[in-house]
């Protein structure tokens, strides 16, 4: 597991850090004068006053300037520190939280959970008086981390019940937890998640956790796709790439995350965190194209294809918290190819049914850099997964892929107000590059959403 310390200080010259990041307009202001070299990318300054310091240029959106401190991040790593200074004053509120993201992102190294690696201390320093919100950004960026790891863990070693007892390791003890096994699930009838499962000798199981940090109040529901990996069962994926499928778990990670950074910092609101988990294989138990399923609200579903599996987790998990009364709630999933067509790995995509749910929602991911782009959900695209055979279909084809996926998650919340966040391509990267593959993308936006809802309820 990788660990580090990241805090918050109000002055540079009082800490004595190895490596100094900070943007071009900081500088100036620190040190009254113009840095004598300027570049359009992080540049390495040699500077007799201060530490080694690499200057950040500006950037016209938070998403730039994360990509900015990762890769300014990474010039430091190669100094092998054992501590670095980010300075964020001249950031905005989004750009702070992009820098911080990326300067994670950048320092983040993969250990399996057996062995833990140390990373260099982050300091985050900013002349603003009020430096709460700046701690607890960096709560976040920690409990990124920890979404990595989890992500990043290879498929042979995340079971769905093994995962469900590490996402509750060291956790803090507001956070109440129980496992849904798989004798429970099927007394419950939640024929979505046993019937992806069944055709993987690891049987399936639905992790839910509940921090109650404003009793009395509502509860909001998050919900996150939880496929340890997922080979598309009968409907075989291609070969090249199904690696990357043991990040298929990246929703029910950064939903994890969620709840136990909000239980870290003590938060008054009222969470329930639900994450559906199951390994979708081509066993011979396994589910078929054709399959008609019953899910846990009763609703029938017939299976176009196995390797439109997530929505059917997803489902049973919507399922499971709507009927536990959650007042909102808010699935997060690496749900579709199309929405890496869609939106091309920037933004993740956006469905909702509730206009006060939505602008919350997209205010949330705006403000932590991890920004959305609302879709239609139009009732027209509703015929695309009617079917003769049962209530729905899990798969409406290629057109309007990512839609109708997320408009047959959305059947299942009923009334409640609901949100969904496809995060396909922001999740995983190319393993190639830093970080072994995952980003932690959606933590921090859950993070904030809840804070919000917080607010509401108040």
């Amino acid at each position: 597991m990788f660990r580090n310390t990241w805090s918050v200080h109000p002055r540079l010259d009082e800490i004595k850090p190895d490596v100094i990041l900070m943007p071009v307009l900081a500088y100036s202001k620190l040190m009254g004068r113009k840095p004598s070299h300027v570049s359009a990318k992080p540049l390495l300054l040699i500077d007799k006053d201060l530490p080694a310091t690499i200057l950040v240029p500006s950037s016209p959106t938070a998403r730039k300037t994360l990509k900015m401190f990762k890769v300014a991040g990474q010039l430091a790593q190669d100094l092998s520190p054992q501590s670095i200074a980010v300075i964020v004053d001249s950031l905005s509120a989004s750009e702070t939280a992009g820098a911080l993201w990326g300067v994670g992102q950048a320092i983040y190294r993969y250990r399996d959970l057996g062995s833990e690696t140390t990373g260099p201390a982050v300091t985050v320093v900013s002349s603003d008086g009020d430096l709460t919100k700046l701690k607890n950004l960096t709560v976040v960026a920690q409990h990124q981390s920890l979404a990595r790891d989890l992500v990043n863990l290879p498929s042979n070693l995340k079971a769905p019940q093994d995962l469900a007892d590490y996402m509750q390791q060291d956790s803090a003890d507001r956070i109440q937890w129980h496992t849904i096994d798989q004798r429970e699930l099927q007394e419950l009838g939640a024929g979505g998640i046993l019937g992806v499962g069944q055709g993987s000798h690891r049987a399936p199981c639905m992790l839910v956790g509940r921090y109650e940090g404003q009793p009395g109040k509502p509860f909001i529901g998050l919900v996150g796709k939880g496929i340890t990996f997922d080979s598309g069962g009968i409907s075989l994926k291609p070969g090249e790439g199904m690696g990357r499928m043991k990040g298929d778990m990246g929703g029910a990670a950064a939903v994890n995350g969620a709840i136990r950074a909000i239980a870290e910092m003590g938060w008054p609101v009222n969470v329930l965190a639900v994450t559906p988990l199951a390994e979708n294989l081509p066993g011979g138990g396994a589910y078929r194209p054709g399959d008609v399923l019953t899910m846990m609200d009763k609703t029938t579903v017939e299976v176009i294809s196995t390797d439109a599996e997530g929505r059917l987790v997803l489902g049973d998990g919507i399922t499971w918290a709507v009927t536990q009364g959650v007042s909102a709630v808010v699935d997060i999933a690496t749900l579709t190819g199309a929405n890496v067509v869609a939106l091309g790995g920037i933004r993740s995509g956006l469905l909702s049914t509730d206009a006060s749910l939505k602008r919350m929602v997209m205010d949330a991911t705006d403000s932590m850099a991890e920004p959305a782009w609302e879709l239609p959900h139009d009732e027209d695209y509703l015929e695309l997964i009617k079917t003769p055979m049962a209530d729905l279909k899990n798969s409406g084809g290629r057109p309007a892929g990512t839609v109708t996926a997320g408009l047959f998650v959305g059947h299942f919340a009923k009334t409640t107000p609901w949100a969904h966040l496809d995060i396909a391509g922001m999740a995983f990267e190319g393993e190639n590059g830093v970080g072994a593959g995952a980003t932690g993308f959606g933590v921090a936006s859950l993070v904030e959403i809840c804070r919000r809802f917080s607010e509401r309820s108040q």
